[in-house]
């Protein structure tokens, strides 16, 4: 839920703000109501709403993004500070780099070198704190950096920081909004949620780039259409797994394919069969080597692995499974039909490298051999144009 935000003894951070986090020219304090009028967005996620300026005097707009709430904006914000994620992936598609990050731990920047002509300085952003490591988020980095929006979850700042709801409290209202939400699958299996294309609606409103998302949408379906046209009418069976797939570990966590999710969107658009029996499978509870022998997929799907890892260490991954006395007797395992897909950090840049990555490990006889990189697939072997993503990302549209 929005928090409640107390819109008259909040302090001002500056005059003229570029993110409505503090108080505003009209006495608005993000997350809390004025005076503009409001109009229902056309997203799926029919209870938000976008707010937005009729007249020239006044330029506020209001953007809500649950469970958040909603910000208030009397000038478009420039700077943001992110968990890494999602949210940051989004902004990279309207090419905004963040100001500051939470951790670069595990995070791969390959997808930004493989776009001629966007950079990412990763040296140029701050961090204020330690990925995954509860309580080690430091306040005073955000107070340092300032940024005019945090694209983040409350719930999951709460969580990696170990900070209270006053903590949060104070940072909208000395720096700026908080607004993200998390869209892996819905948080704690309950709403709102947004799918990718819906969140990244709410960064554009946030941003003013409306026309920059709708570029977006018009490319990520042509590079879809084209590859679902494509996909053979034998589909595999694939057993997807959450938080990485560890051969020695005896406990696996199996990801339902084809429920609402992002992190199972490649496998999705590439028409698999989940090889979970419909019914029987039960979020965040392991899987033994047992119950994997019992369902004998075709292919196993690691989330994430394609961020996460390198070609070289997730060969070793699948080393370790064929040299296990119990996984050496799967399928997969035997044949080596292990997938990775861009996983939980996937934004709108990564899903279309996790579309044409999956699609070639999957059906390399339509699609073309998967070189094991990012960088690595042919320029005649591409399924969607890195120049033309490039110039997107660019605002060259």
């Amino acid at each position: 839920m929005a928090r409640d935000v107390d819109c008259h003894d909040a302090p001002t951070r500056r005059d003229a703000i570029k993110g409505g986090g503090a108080l505003l020219g009209g006495g608005l304090l993000a997350g809390c109501s004025g005076g503009a009028s409001e109009a229902t967005t056309t997203t799926a996620a029919e209870t938000t709403t976008t707010t937005a300026a009729t007249t020239a005097e006044d330029t506020t707009y209001e953007v809500t993004v649950e469970p958040a709430g909603t910000g208030t904006f009397d000038v478009v914000p420039e700077t943001y500070a992110t968990i890494p994620g999602v949210w940051m992936d989004i902004a990279m598609a309207l090419g905004i780099p963040p100001k500051a990050v939470a951790s670069f731990n595990r995070i791969s920047l390959d997808y930004y070198d493989a776009l001629p002509g966007v950079e990412f300085d990763a040296d140029s952003v701050l961090t204020f704190g330690t990925d995954g490591e509860s309580g080690s988020y430091d306040k005073e980095i955000l107070y340092e950096v300032d940024a005019d929006v945090h694209l983040m979850d409350p719930r999951l700042l709460k969580r990696y920081s170990g900070w209270e709801e006053a903590d949060l409290e104070e940072i909208e209202s000395n720096i700026g909004p908080i607004l993200g939400s998390f869209i892996r699958f819905p948080y704690g299996g309950h709403d709102p949620y947004y799918t990718l294309y819906e969140a990244f609606e709410k960064a554009a409103q946030i941003f003013q780039r409306q026309r920059q998302y709708e570029a977006w949408v018009s490319f990520k379906d042509e590079v879809y259409a084209d590859i679902e046209s494509r996909v053979p009418d034998d589909a595999p069976t694939v057993a997807a797994f959450n938080f990485r797939f560890s051969p020695e570990s005896g406990k696996f966590y199996g990801a339902n394919i084809y429920a609402s999710r992002n992190d199972t969107r490649s496998l999705r658009l590439l028409g698999v069969e989940d090889a979970f029996p419909a019914g029987e499978y039960v979020p965040n509870e392991p899987i033994g080597y047992e119950e994997l022998l019992d369902i004998d997929p075709d292919y196993i799907g690691c989330i994430g692995d394609l961020s996460y890892l390198t070609h070289g260490e997730f060969r070793d991954v699948i080393e370790t499974a064929q040299n296990h006395e119990t996984l050496g007797a799967l399928t997969a395992v035997q044949e080596g039909n292990f997938v990775r897909t861009g996983g939980k950090r996937m934004g709108p840049v990564i899903d279309l490298f996790s579309a044409e990555a999956t699609a070639k490990q999957l059906y390399p006889d339509e699609f073309g051999e998967w070189p094991g990189s990012v960088g690595d697939v042919p320029e005649g072997q591409r399924l969607f144009d890195r120049q033309r993503m490039a110039d997107i990302v660019n605002g060259e549209f």
